[in-house]
């Protein structure tokens, strides 16, 4: 699901902001790692017996069983985690076969989670891997997609145990394929994917392949591996160049609207229908064409079917406030910069009303507030996002993860006072050393460019958030690594004279000494000093 990751991240880095008072300044500097727990037990999600010890224990035990072993890979900010954990987690279907694998909660912030999770290749949260008894990756499971349907594909998972990647080389290069490899396939978690199953480069033609191969009574799950073909190309034409001729694309557009006109389709793709409109549509179609219309019709259509479903198909609360945010993206196709419909802006409003006064459960709260504040900045509704997120900051167990917003809110707008201060209690409250490290970021990216004369400030942060780093012996990973790669390249632009150049100099030099104190040879000693040096090619790829 390409396109998903895609819009996903848009939204999330894009999103519009509101008007509020300016938020008091924290009472005292950003605490330290110290002073905030990391994930704990009291975090599991219940019913399930998560196994107690690290990861290698855990493939030990796994492998004496024998069983399969499935990995959360997760933080307790994340709305996406939350979702997982208030609609797959909790439900019998999962709980019951939870006992046929060992399940390994790893979160982001316990110890050597980033080495860990350099070592798995993952990097988004959530994901979730199914590995052999022997340590042999079988698939990556999807998010948002119904617990049928979720349950359906463990089962093959775990009765096939053959690894997606061997699956994708033989589909690829016209071996013979099962219907259990189709489902794994069409299923797997391509977002989490970071090339272990397929590389980058490849998946243009791959995903062609796959499309056309699919057996045509597998339409529903077909489907998804053609939104996947066509995720690709939406990619690849990011340079002003499509890869598909205009008889591709007439092509394309015929085989969507059947598709998007199948109920069957439809709740396979939910997903897919929630965020690949801007993408897909604008691949297929022009601006103001008989052919866009057309798109944008059947699109609608299927979104009403889905947002009227029933039973497990019924969409869950996050899901109707998505489905509206889709809905807002199919208006703003061809009008981004016009005001939506009244009836509209109030049709959000009272779903968002309505979701912020019944949902209670965190995990379906903290899911359903950030789709709710997606929603809102999609819309240009930016005073009643701000309301909404100051209002949800004294119930929800990670107001961090909202200030962020609230800062963006407040750039936005203009009063980059009132943003950093959002940041800095942001960074003040983050718990667990990756979610520090993470919030810090963000809290320097902020000052250097809101308030880039403030040498002073950033040296001091730059330092607090440097420091952290050197407890951890494992903290120059994956997540943290990348992020830290980003910061170097903009510190390097920012201190290249004056009083700026000296902040470098210094954090140059305390990122030295931790790197000193890491040992020779390991990977992550080498991304520490790679800190604040010029980028080579290579890692400006990273």
């Amino acid at each position: 699901m390409a396109l998903v990751l895609l819009a996903a991240a848009a939204l999330l880095a894009g999103c519009g902001r509101a008007q509020q008072d300016t938020p008091a300044a924290p009472a005292s500097a950003p605490g330290t790692a110290d002073q905030h727990s990391t994930a704990s037990e009291s975090h599991l999600p219940p019913g399930i017996d998560w196994f107690q010890g690290d990861v290698d224990a855990a493939f030990a035990a796994a492998k004496s069983a024998p069983k399969p072993l499935f990995l959360y890979w997760g933080a307790e900010w994340c709305p996406p985690c939350a979702q997982i954990k208030s609609t797959i987690f909790n439900r019998r279907e999962f709980q019951e076969r939870s006992r046929l694998f060992v399940p390994v909660y790893l979160d982001g912030d316990i110890p050597s989670a980033q080495k860990q999770a350099e070592r798995f290749g993952v990097v988004g949260y959530p994901t979730m891997i199914l590995f052999r008894p022997d340590g042999t990756e079988i698939t990556r499971l999807p998010g948002g997609v119904d617990i049928e349907r979720y349950a359906r594909i463990l089962d093959v998972a775990i009765a096939d145990a053959r690894p997606v990647k061997d699956i994708v080389a033989t589909a690829t290069s016209g071996g013979e394929v099962t219907r259990n490899d189709w489902q794994l396939l069409a299923y797997y978690d391509w977002p989490t994917d970071n090339g272990r199953a397929l590389p980058q480069s490849e998946r243009l033609h791959a995903f062609q392949v796959l499309a056309e191969r699919c057996p045509p009574d597998m339409a529903p799950d077909c489907a998804r591996l053609y939104f996947e073909y066509l995720g690709a190309a939406a990619a690849a034409a990011e340079d002003g160049k499509s890869p598909l001729s205009g008889l591709d694309r007439a092509i394309a557009r015929k085989k969507l609207v059947e598709l998007l006109n199948s109920p069957a389709v439809d709740r396979a793709n939910v997903q897919n229908l929630l965020y690949g409109s801007k993408d897909v549509i604008g691949l297929l179609s022009d601006a103001g064409s008989a052919e866009r219309r057309e798109l944008t019709s059947a699109w609608g259509a299927a979104l009403d079917r889905v947002s009227t479903g029933e039973g497990d198909d019924a969409p869950s609360d996050t899901d109707q406030l998505k489905l509206l945010l889709a809905r807002v993206m199919l208006v703003q196709l061809d009008a981004p910069d016009q005001p939506l419909p009244p009836a509209l802006r109030d049709q959000i409003r009272q779903a968002v009303a309505r979701v912020d006064a019944e949902v209670s459960n965190s995990y379906a709260r903290q899911a359903a507030i950030n789709a709710a504040a997606n929603l809102y900045f999609t819309a240009d509704m930016d005073e009643d996002a701000n309301r909404l997120l100051v209002a949800e900051l004294g119930k929800t167990r990670s107001p961090y993860y909202f200030m962020l917003d609230l800062a963006d809110i407040a750039e936005k707008a203009g009063r980059k006072d009132e943003a950093v201060k959002w940041l800095a209690q942001a960074y003040a409250g983050a718990q667990g050393p990756a979610t520090r490290f993470q919030w810090g970021y963000s809290y320097l990216v902020g000052l250097l460019e809101m308030t880039p004369a403030d040498a002073k400030t950033i040296e001091t942060v730059g330092l607090q958030v440097i420091g952290e780093l050197g407890k951890d012996p494992d903290a120059f990973y994956q997540r943290t690594r990348l992020r830290l790669d980003q910061l170097s390249t903009k510190l390097l632009d920012w201190g290249q004279s004056g009083d700026a150049a000296k902040v470098v100099d210094k954090l140059r030099s305390s990122t030295a000494a931790i790197c000193a104190g890491l040992p020779e040879g390991d990977e992550g000693r080498a991304s520490c000093e790679h800190f604040l040096m010029p980028a080579s090619p290579a890692r400006q790829g990273t």
